[in-house]
């Protein structure tokens, strides 16, 4: 066996036999996967007799030994032993770790699975040698029974504070609810926030799916993604003035889903402030978009119909597993209980890198009581100390940028790890920006612009950028004119004329 301290965990794949489609086998699953970027296979087998077991481990190690892969098996030491498989898993319900390494001997993998910080100290301060933790799981997920709540990925991120801090060594892998979609944000936070694991263990996203080959290869890549993205790599702003963004001369596409009566408005605005958008709602092609140099998507829930949920959470899918921009406008998600249901819904299927609302829409996306809404326009009435501070929290939560529109915008930076999210306060703008349909719905193509100009970690300042300079154009362009009519088109000049493009 190669050298345990050079074991690759990135793709870890763990076997369930009950997931893998009609006409296809575990070996032809597995053997795909380990064609296509499997890094280590976890066999696991609760309903086997220890015959038939044996029978099938040797079967898979014939495999990964032919790719040089590690094999690991789930709980049973005994066939582990008889096939001389290179290690042992155990949850904690099965076999103590002390009495499978006396069993197993040092030159063995022995890895153990962890659900929260009492069993991970339990790790840490064990007699056994272990050389990795599962620590799971990390969102919901219907391959398994589990009888706690999910980690999320702060909960991850702690746990992993906790390894840094007092075992460093120790070698982790995430698992539950991973995929290709999730994957790449879930470690490059980790990363950025300092708490590295050494890779993600899948299941149902490799073992059930028809083509185990594509699917192994696009986690392989989600994987890689993420990593790439680490904190040596990120350029943070560490000065306490807000850098200016600008807008790339390259013309960063802004791919809208957006509300059907304000499409034209947008694309003209997105367009003088130097980006070039597509309006489509096409699934096929999301993941094509999401592939395309500096690319954001702007998802707009301002007119849903029955069919638009899935549309939604396939464009949130595309664009997550490539890592690029999303900014989301949850329009009037507090007017109805249908509204509220598809915010809910979305902010659950994936991450956002801005989300921007009014205050009605923010206050009850952060479970504040948002029932005083009329349409789309927020009536509520909070100071803007209390605002901002349910803005930081729903900021954290999230890990995004959030956005809050009105007389003075609050922009909260949930992105960066700082002891207290950064928050800017912009001024400015005009009465009659609310005048025109769409002012609101349009600035999200202008975030947009400034956000895929930029990296992912630079959101903040890319936010306030473009909410500094849309506020800038409306308040030249009303100077400038009679009413809402004229006011439109000296806006579109003003963005045009003003824009910032390096």
């Amino acid at each position: 066996m190669k050298d345990k301290s050079k074991i690759d965990y990135s793709v870890y794949l763990v076997t369930n036999n009950e997931l893998i489609p009609e006409g296809l086998t575990i070996y032809n699953q597995v053997e795909k996967a380990l064609q296509n970027g499997a890094t280590i296979v976890q066999l696991r087998e609760k309903e086997l007799d220890t015959g038939d077991f044996i029978k099938r481990a040797q079967k898979i190690h014939e495999l990964t030994k032919t790719y040089n892969v590690p094999l690991i098996i789930n709980d049973r030491v005994d066939v582990a032993l008889s096939i001389d498989a290179e290690g042992v898993h155990v949850g904690q319900d099965d076999m103590d770790p002390v009495l499978v390494r006396k069993m197993i001997g040092n030159e063995k993998i022995l890895g153990v699975s962890t659900r929260c910080e009492e069993e991970l100290l339990g790790v840490i301060n064990s007699e056994a040698l272990i050389d990795y933790i599962g620590m799971g799981t990390t969102y919901s997920t219907s391959t398994k029974v589990v009888k706690r709540a999910p980690l999320g990925a702060q909960g991850v991120q702690a746990l992993l504070k906790i390894i840094s801090e007092q075992k460093p060594e120790l070698k982790s892998v995430i698992i539950g609810g991973l995929n290709k979609y999730n994957i790449p944000f879930t470690l490059a936070n980790c990363s950025y926030y300092g708490f590295n694991t050494n890779g993600v263990a899948v299941v149902s996203c490799i073992m059930g799916q028809q083509d185990a080959a594509k699917e192994t290869k696009d986690i392989a890549n989600s994987v890689k993604l993420g990593f790439r993205s680490s904190l040596s790599e990120i350029n943070e702003v560490t000065s306490e003035e807000i850098q200016q963004i600008t807008v790339s001369s390259n013309k960063p596409v802004i791919h809208f889903i957006t509300n059907s009566v304000v499409k034209q408005f947008s694309a003209n605005v997105c367009i003088a402030v130097g980006g070039s958008p597509i309006m489509s709602e096409l699934t096929e092609e999301f993941c094509q978009f999401a592939k395309i140099p500096n690319i954001a998507l702007v998802l707009n829930t301002g007119t849903p119909s029955t069919l638009s949920l899935n549309v939604y959470k396939s464009a949130i899918k595309a664009y997550n597993s490539q890592m690029k921009p999303i900014i989301y406008d949850p329009v009037a998600c507090g007017a109805t209980g249908s509204r509220r249901l598809i915010m809910e819904e979305l902010t659950s299927v994936g991450y956002f890198t801005v989300i921007k609302g009014n205050m009605a829409e923010l206050c009850t996306m952060a479970g504040v009581d948002g029932s005083e809404m009329r349409g789309v326009d927020s009536i509520m009435d909070l100071d803007i100390e209390k605002l901002t501070s349910i803005l930081s929290v729903l900021a954290k939560n999230k890990r995004c940028v959030i956005v809050m529109t009105g007389k003075i915008d609050i922009v909260v930076d949930g992105i960066t790890p700082t002891k207290s999210p950064r928050v800017a306060h912009i001024s400015g703008g005009d009465p009659l920006m609310a005048e025109i349909s769409g002012s609101g719905c349009a600035l999200g193509g202008v975030i947009a612009s400034y956000v895929a100009s930029t990296s992912y970690f630079q959101a903040f300042e890319a936010t306030v950028s473009a909410v500094r300079a849309y506020k800038k154009a409306g308040l030249k362009a009303a100077s400038k004119s009679k009413g809402p009519g004229s006011f439109t088109i000296k806006f579109l000049d003003e963005l045009y004329c003003n824009k910032e493009v390096k």
